[in-house]
């Protein structure tokens, strides 16, 4: 990841279970649940196609999403979409891949041999992304344009093949098996590493046949509370400001 700006990970048993039941149970959610289960003005939730678009462009990604925040679950209270299975297992990927999340980040920091603690947990979120085949456009070479995530890192685990990265600016198809994920860097942690670390730029594919395809994303954010030097020459950065402009650039409401 260091060098090449991504790696591919195995899951445990548990994450492996949590992760492939999300993706299953998503699409069996009822409209009317989906319906009271959206809330835009946070980036939460049931989030129809239209609202998010790749950082440099303006086309849409072409599917629906669903986004969890773990530090927002107090909100989701009263809902009925909260005893449902697809809810519990997203729940529970978020906890699973949020401490693979960490331990990763944990190694960087300890890689460059710095002190410094970064949490991640309460200013990450988890993102389903379906792609319908309704959605797909004969005009478009991908369903989700070329972009980097400008976080620390992006845990992706897809249903089938589609996501591509570009190494040295070559397309590469991704392919994994059912208990791996890619983790793939982000332009925050870039920074961070005084551009130590590469950022990796990815896209979803646009399909010659209509196939449908959903994936589940687990985008790393530092604690976006505290103050940040970085690595190697310990020098102040702004990591809330850098890290709110990126996730704002996408379509998405304020972290901050």
């Amino acid at each position: 990841m260091i060098t090449h700006g991504y790696a591919i990970v195995k899951m445990t048993t548990s994450a492996q279970k949590a992760v492939w039941s999300a993706l299953d149970e998503i699409s069996r959610v009822p409209e009317d649940v989906q319906a009271d289960f959206c809330f835009p003005d946070r980036t939460d939730g049931f989030l129809p196609k239209g609202g998010e678009h790749a950082k440099y462009t303006d086309n849409v990604d072409l599917c629906d999403r669903f986004c969890y925040w773990h530090h927002h679950r107090a909100l989701h209270a009263g809902h009925p979409f909260i005893h449902t299975p697809a809810y519990q297992n997203i729940v529970n990927s978020e906890a699973e891949l949020s401490c693979l999340a960490q331990s990763i980040v944990t190694s960087l920091w300890d890689f460059f041999r710095n002190e410094e603690q970064v949490t991640i947990r309460d200013s990450s979120y988890i993102q389903l992304c379906m792609y319908e085949r309704k959605y797909q456009e004969d005009d478009r070479t991908y369903l989700q344009d070329r972009h980097e995530d400008g976080h620390l890192i992006t845990l992706i685990k897809p249903t089938r093949d589609g996501l591509v990265i570009f190494l040295n600016d070559r397309e590469i198809p991704v392919h994994l098996a059912d208990d791996e994920v890619i983790v793939i860097t982000g332009s925050l942690l870039t920074l961070l590493s005084d551009g130590q670390i590469p950022t990796m730029y990815h896209a979803v594919r646009n399909p010659k046949m209509e196939l449908a395809r959903k994936s589940l994303v687990y985008f790393a954010i530092p604690d976006l509370q505290r103050s940040y030097t970085t690595l190697l020459g310990k020098n102040p950065i702004n990591v809330a400001a850098f890290a709110d402009e990126s996730h704002r650039a996408f379509g998405n409401t304020p972290l901050i």
